[in-house]
């Protein structure tokens, strides 16, 4: 599914570019300012943190404020290396499992 969506957000941004290109108008999807979900998991050994929109942010850290600080962290990194940051999913499209919680986190 997130392979999917992902897939669905380059789609858009191509056609947009399209747009672009045939009536040269710039459309821009800002990500600025908008929170990216992240799903941590609590256990007996702290807390498991990942960013769906970004798969390989994953973090493992004693408390649930070290792994937010830490994801947040490397959520800003990862959106300097993209040119077209992925459009962070809406929370009503999250499963969150048992013991799990749902953060979002805004990275500017």
């Amino acid at each position: 599914m997130d392979t999917y969506v992902h897939s669905m957000d380059e789609h858009k941004r191509n056609e947009m570019n399209k747009m672009d290109d045939m009536l040269g108008v710039w459309y821009n999807i800002s990500v600025e300012n908008q929170p990216y979900p992240v799903l941590c998991t609590i256990t007996v050994n702290g807390c498991t943190a990942h960013v769906p929109d970004f798969p390989k942010i994953a973090v493992q850290a004693p408390t649930l404020d070290a792994a937010l600080l830490e994801v947040k962290q490397q959520i800003q990194k990862a959106l300097h290396q993209y040119k077209y940051p992925p459009i962070p999913t809406r929370q009503e499209q999250i499963v969150v499992p048992d013991n799990s919680v749902l953060v979002l986190v805004k990275a500017g």
